[in-house]
């Protein structure tokens, strides 16, 4: 027997699902945290990296310039003839070690002699006319302007006498002082002629120079009596030229040596180091400590006095040198600087220090 629609009543269709889901939503809900709760939960705390650091030191001492110079000797000169002619003998070489008064060089005299000769003869000459004129003044026979004419001959002939003997001096090449004999330029029975070079010579007791080439912003930081390395020697600037080279565009620097270097040659090249005078105190840092440079311009990671974490700042960069970066960017007082680990940091992370 089947049952009445009174006895036996049947759910709707769809209605139990939808209180089952309405009952379990507190449920669902209770038991699945927050997405930031997710999210905070997931993300582990930054950690901690290992860095060498070091200090920060105040220097005022400039920036030092290196450079090349080219050396020489303080007193150097070259020897030549005052009048032309054919050359007659050289007597030393480069090299050769001379003392002072010693025959170096000398033209064929014959022609020069002649003219010594014949200047003594127009003097003698002029002398005798002097004498008749005046003998012929005496006696009333001359006029006071012969006489006066005969005497300017004689003025002018004694002239030429001394400029022939002049020349004739100047045709023999002797050493001025003790020194060395640098260049050798011409040869027996060359024709020369007045004022070219024939010995380049080096007194010996004057003292070593060493001449460089800078750029104007270089110059502009030195003075006269600045402290310079030139090898292995020393010395102080002496002379700063004040003007520039029309080619190189570049000013001479002239460095008295204390010593000159083992070895020096005249026109030999060495490495130079000059010392400007010291400036207001600025950070050095070890360069290792700079990161991404660009130009001038750096960055370095710092730790402020009693922090645990690493700051990144920008600084511009005076200079390098050997392993030291000069900065133009003052720093804290009592930070330190990232040394090793830099390249594993960013902004603000955690570090610990290597013993």
């Amino acid at each position: 027997m089947i049952p009445s629609a009174s006895v036996l009543s049947i759910p709707r269709p769809g209605r139990f699902p939808r209180l089952v889901a309405i009952l379990a939503l507190p449920l669902l809900l209770a038991g699945c945290p927050r997405e930031e709760e997710k999210a905070s939960a997931a993300a582990p705390a930054t950690p901690a990296v290992m860095v060498r650091l070091a200090g920060v030191t105040l220097s005022d001492a400039a920036v030092p310039i290196h450079a090349t110079g080219v050396l020489s000797r303080r007193d150097e000169a070259g020897l030549s003839f005052k009048v032309d002619g054919v050359v007659d003998a050289v007597l030393v070489r480069a090299g050769d070690r001379v003392k002072a008064g010693q025959e170096l060089a000398r033209l064929r005299l014959d022609e020069i002699e002649a003219r010594v000769a014949a200047a003594q003869a127009g003097l003698a000459k002029a002398r005798r006319d002097e004498e008749r004129v005046e003998r012929l003044q005496a006696k009333a026979v001359s006029t006071l302007e012969n006489l006066q004419d005969a005497r300017t001959a004689v003025e002018l002939a004694a002239a030429q006498v001394r400029i022939a003997e002049f020349n004739q001096r100047y045709a023999v090449i002797t050493a001025p002082s003790d020194g060395h004999i640098l260049r050798r330029s011409v040869e027996p029975d060359e024709y020369i002629a007045p004022g070219r070079p024939v010995l380049g010579f080096a007194s010996e007791g004057a003292g070593w120079l060493a001449r460089v080439g800078l750029a104007a912003p270089d110059v502009e930081r030195l003075r006269t009596g600045d402290r310079a390395e030139v090898g292995t020697s020393t010395g102080r600037i002496t002379q700063i030229s004040a003007s520039a080279d029309p080619i190189t565009r570049t000013v001479e620097v002239e460095i008295a040596l204390d010593t000159p270097p083992p070895g020096a040659r005249s026109g030999s090249v060495a490495s130079v180091i000059l010392h400007p005078a010291p400036v207001p105190a600025r950070p050095v840092v070890p360069a290792a400590c700079l990161i991404e440079a660009t130009g001038a311009n750096a960055h370095l990671f710092l730790v402020d006095p009693g922090a645990t974490t690493a700051r990144r700042l920008a600084v511009e960069v005076e200079a390098l040198v050997g392993p030291l970066a000069y900065l133009r960017t003052s720093l804290p007082t009592g930070a330190r600087l990232v040394l090793q680990g830099g390249e594993y940091l960013r902004d603000g992370t955690p570090i610990l220090e290597k013993p």
